[in-house]
């Protein structure tokens, strides 16, 4: 795969790099992250469409 460049801050870089362990790479980091937010923004997603489930009260309770 084709390989870019991007430009940080040094402060970002530091803070990537007090992420990883030994063998990261700023790639494999920055992957890490990335899917760590999806999955996030999923949670997120499921958790307010809960709460607005719960509020128009369109859900059967299990009782």
């Amino acid at each position: 795969m084709a390989k870019t460049t991007i430009q940080v801050e040094e402060k970002t870089r530091d803070m990537l790099k007090g992420m990883g362990t030994m063998g990261d790479t700023y790639d494999s980091l920055i992957e890490k992250l990335v899917e760590f937010y999806e999955e996030a923004r999923k949670s997120e997603n499921f958790v307010a469409a809960q709460h607005k489930i719960a509020k128009n009260g369109k859900f059967v309770g299990l009782d």
